[in-house]
C-alpha cells in the first residue's frame, strides 16, 4: 500500500523536473544593467544594523537577515521602463539553523511597495513563485506547502542558483540553473522596480545582476543608429582621423621651425648678452659711480671723454695743416734755392761782362787772349738743362 501510494508523488515530482512550456519567445538580448558588485556604487544599499548587515565584500553582496519575524527587500535604485526583460542573478544561501530562510528576485515592484512578483528558493531544493498585491501575497506557485515546489534542479546551501526570469510583459518564465522550471501570466502589470529578496533569519551572497531588454527596445536617453548609419559614421571618424594626422603633423612642422627661429634668436640675444657684459665690464668704473650715486664722478668722466674726443679730433685737423704745410714750405724752399743759385749766376755773368768790357775798351789788339775761367764754364754747362726746363 505504501509503495502504491508513493507512485503519484513520485509522478508529481519527476513532472516538474522535466522542461515546462516556453511561453517567452522575445530575443531579449540587448543589455541593460550589468551589476557584478566589484566596488560600491548607489544602486544598492549598504546597511550596517541590528536587523541587517548587507555590504559589499571582495566581487559579491554579502546579505545577512538576522530578524526572525519578517522578510526584506533590498531595492536597486536603477530606474526601470520596461516591459519586456529578462533579469539574471546567481544566489547564494549560508548555513544558518533555521529552516525559514529563503533568498530570491523581485521584479515589477511599486514605488508604494504594495504590489511585485518575488521568485525564491531555500535550501530544501525547492523555488516558490508569490505576487504581492496591495500588501497582501498570493501563492502563484500552489503544487507544495505554502507554495514550495521541490526539484532537482535547484541547489542547497553554500552552492550557487541560477535565476533567470524573462517576460514578454504578461507571461513569465522562470529558469533555475538554465533549466525552465515553471511558466506563469500575470495581466496588467506596469513596468516597476528589481530588487532581492531575503527571508527572516538569513544568510546568503549575490554574486551578480544582469538585466536585458528586447533587442528591439529604444531607450529614450539613448540614440541609436542602423548598421548603414554606423559604417558611414566609422568611415567618417577614419576621415577625421587622417585630416586630424595631417594637421598634427603640419602643426608639429610649424612647432619645429618656430622653435628653429626662437633658437636662433636666443642665440643672437646670447651674443648680445656676452658683448653687453663686455662692455660693463668695461665701463665698470662708471657703472660704480652710478650704483653709488657718484653723479660729480660721472660727469667728470664724461665732459673727459668727450673733451679727449673734441682733441684728438683738433689734433688730426692740425696734423693735416702742418702735414700740407710742410709739403708747400719743402716745394717753396725748393724754388727759393733754384731762384737764388740763378741769381748768383746772373751775378757771375754780370761780373764776366764788366770785365770783358773793360778789357775790350783799355786793351790793345796785341794783348794776350784771356779765358774764361773753366770751373765757371762747367757750372754754366751744368745748368743749361736746369735753366732750359
Amino acid at each position: 500500500m505504501k509503495q502504491l501510494s508513493c507512485l503519484p508523488i513520485l509522478f508529481v515530482v519527476l513532472s516538474f523536473q522535466a522542461i515546462g512550456q516556453q511561453t517567452v519567445h522575445k530575443k531579449l538580448s540587448q543589455l541593460m544593467l550589468d551589476e557584478s558588485f566589484s566596488e560600491l556604487n548607489n544602486l544598492w544599499p549598504v546597511l550596517t544594523n541590528d536587523d541587517n548587515f548587507f555590504v559589499f565584500d571582495e566581487g559579491e553582496y554579502f546579505m545577512n537577515r538576522t530578524k526572525a519575524e519578517s522578510p526584506y527587500a533590498v531595492m536597486s535604485t536603477w530606474e526601470n521602463d520596461l516591459t519586456s526583460f529578462s533579469v539574471r542573478t546567481s544566489l547564494m544561501l549560508g548555513p544558518v539553523e533555521n529552516t525559514n530562510q529563503s533568498l530570491g528576485l523581485i521584479i515589477r515592484a511599486s514605488n508604494s511597495g504594495q504590489s511585485a512578483i518575488i521568485c525564491e528558493i531555500n535550501k530544501f531544493h525547492r523555488f516558490r513563485i508569490r505576487q504581492l498585491i496591495e500588501g497582501n501575497y498570493v501563492t502563484l506557485t500552489s503544487e507544495g506547502k505554502d507554495g514550495w515546489v521541490k526539484n532537482s534542479v535547484v541547489k542547497g546551501v553554500n552552492e550557487y542558483n541560477d535565476l533567470n526570469i524573462k517576460t514578454n510583459g504578461t507571461d513569465h518564465d522562470l529558469y533555475i540553473n538554465g533549466i525552465l522550471v515553471h511558466s506563469f501570466r500575470v495581466e496588467g502589470l506596469e513596468a516597476g522596480s528589481f530588487g532581492l529578496f531575503i527571508g527572516p533569519e538569513t544568510k546568503g551572497r549575490v554574486d551578480f545582476l544582469t538585466i536585458h531588454a528586447d533587442e528591439l527596445y529604444r531607450d529614450k536617453t539613448k540614440i541609436y543608429l542602423s548598421d548603414q548609419e554606423i559604417r558611414d559614421l566609422i568611415t567618417k571618424n577614419e576621415k577625421l582621423k587622417q585630416e586630424l594626422e595631417q594637421s598634427l603633423d603640419a602643426r608639429a612642422l610649424e612647432l619645429e621651425n618656430a622653435i628653429r627661429i626662437l633658437e636662433n634668436q636666443l642665440r643672437t640675444m646670447r651674443l648680445i648678452n656676452e658683448q653687453l657684459d663686455k662692455e660693463n665690464s668695461e665701463y665698470a668704473v662708471i657703472k660704480s659711480a652710478v650704483d653709488t650715486n657718484q653723479v660729480s664722478l660721472l660727469v667728470d668722466l664724461s665732459t673727459k671723454v668727450i673733451n679727449n674726443t673734441l682733441e684728438n679730433r683738433q689734433l688730426k685737423i692740425e696734423n693735416k695743416l702742418i702735414t700740407d704745410s710742410l709739403n708747400n714750405v719743402k716745394l717753396h724752399f725748393e724754388d727759393l734755392e733754384l731762384e737764388l743759385f740763378q741769381k748768383v749766376l746772373d751775378k757771375e755773368l754780370e761780373e764776366q761782362y764788366f770785365i770783358d768790357s773793360i778789357l775790350t775798351n783799355f786793351c790793345t789788339a796785341d794783348t794776350v787772349y784771356f779765358n774764361l775761367d773753366s770751373t765757371i764754364t762747367d757750372t754754366l754747362k751744368d745748368l743749361n738743362p736746369i735753366l732750359e726746363k
